[in-house]
């Protein structure tokens, strides 16, 4: 094979699959399982507190393992290639995690359980697959291939929005956890057997260095290193809000039978979001990616702030239509850029350590949230106007980072 060899679309839309399953678990958890599960358990006023503290601890203790995934295999050498074995084993362990959950979801202490595990197994799977746009797509294709993660992510939410939101709605927990393990086993699939020739022979070149080192390269790379800090931002900003979407539902809309409306917001805004995730990426194949990664946080920052003044589920779908273009096509976008920033035989690493950024805001958000929440008066319109302040407040930051850190808007990135 030659390094860098032009993929077909076929090849491509494999390679990806596995980001919808892994999708529609992280979104049904985030936006659904848990905070419905939590409020049958805990006061009002307090549901919001224990939903950050959480999702905090699964997602932190999770991206530990996606950084412990990517490190490890651009050095691994296996009989079942470099990627595919921890990306196997990262799907077994949350599996394995999802059916002990049909049995067992009746405590906190037990949801604070296999919501790890299943942080745990999936970080290691997604920390294993992301340095894939690296090893084996020709960067003329990277954009194509960001597009196709972003619709494959993107459709996986909506999934979990629409079919989780839908079944929760009829109190069918068990069988909407069904429909995520076929989901995962089968995308997963699909993605180990797509790469099985190419994973044995990637371009990530096996090179050894202490950990130490890997931090004065990084020093070094003035683009990667500001990525990640308003990346970090730009997450803290975003992902917390999905936590807490059913409560707003249910307390600020005074929408009953949250799930049901959930689903339906999930199906509409997404599916949208997912047809411009392809468009976007191949436009930037074209003119260039560094427009885009900055305009679009701009633009998220502003959807927010306008999330504010809703008081119809109707306005909501419009306005969080426009906010899940923006982040989706950020979201797949910035996996692309950064592959074309990270040093060649470092793509597990660099892009380890960038999704590590995105882990820790995914970490703290729900967390600040939730006690942002807490703090002005749980479930109250006060308390959510405040959310959605500081919310718009970090987009903005990781913006103007980009703007003055990152992007050469002149003359673009173009590869």
């Amino acid at each position: 094979m030659e390094k860098y060899s032009r993929k077909s679309f076929k090849y491509i839309f494999g390679m990806n699959s596995i980001y919808l399953g892994n999708n529609y678990l992280w979104i049904s958890f985030e936006s659904l399982f848990l905070p419905f599960l939590i409020a049958r358990m805990v006061a009002q006023n307090a549901q919001s507190l224990y939903l950050g503290i959480i999702a905090f601890a699964g997602i932190i203790i999770g991206i530990s393992f996606n950084v412990f995934a990517g490190i490890t295999t651009d050095s691994l050498e296996t009989r079942f290639g470099r990627r595919r074995p921890f990306i196997m084993l990262g799907s077994a362990i949350t599996l394995g995690s999802l059916i002990y959950f049909i049995i067992y979801h009746s405590s906190i202490i037990s949801i604070l359980i296999v919501y790890v595990l299943i942080e745990i197994g999936s970080n290691m799977a997604y920390g294993s697959y992301l340095p894939l746009v690296r090893d084996i797509i020709p960067d003329y294709q990277r954009g194509t291939s960001s597009g196709i993660s972003g619709f494959f992510t993107l459709i996986g939410t909506a999934l979990g929005f629409g079919i989780s939101g839908l079944l929760l709605g009829y109190n069918k927990l068990n069988l909407a956890l069904m429909a995520i393990i076929l989901s995962l086993f089968i995308t997963t699939l699909f993605t180990v057997n797509t790469i099985r020739n190419e994973d044995y022979r990637s371009n990530a070149d096996k090179i050894f260095f202490h950990f130490s080192k890997l931090f004065k390269k990084i020093a070094n790379q003035q683009k990667f290193k500001w990525m990640s800090i308003s990346n970090f931002f730009i997450i803290i900003g975003s992902s917390g809000l999905t936590f807490f979407e059913f409560y707003y539902f249910e307390y600020i809309l005074n929408i009953k039978n949250s799930a049901i409306y959930v689903a339906i917001a999930g199906l509409i805004i997404l599916t949208v979001s997912a047809i411009s995730a392809v468009l976007i990426g191949m436009i930037s194949d074209k003119i260039g990616k560094d427009v885009f990664i900055f305009i679009l946080p701009v633009i998220g920052g502003i959807s927010v702030l306008m999330i504010i003044f809703v008081r119809s589920f109707y306005l909501f779908l419009i306005i969080g239509s426009v906010l899940g273009i923006t982040f989706g096509n950020y979201f797949s976008m910035s996996n692309s850029y950064i592959s074309y920033v990270v040093p060649r035989g470092s793509a597990g690493r660099f892009m380890s350590l960038f999704s590590f950024s995105t882990g820790i805001g995914e970490a703290f958000s729900p967390m600040v949230y939730g006690f942002i929440l807490f703090i002005f008066g749980g479930q109250k319109l006060i308390a959510y106007i405040r959310l959605f302040e500081i919310s718009s407040l970090f987009y903005f930051i990781g913006a103007i980072i980009i703007f003055f850190k990152v992007v050469n808007l002149k003359s673009g990135l173009k590869k």
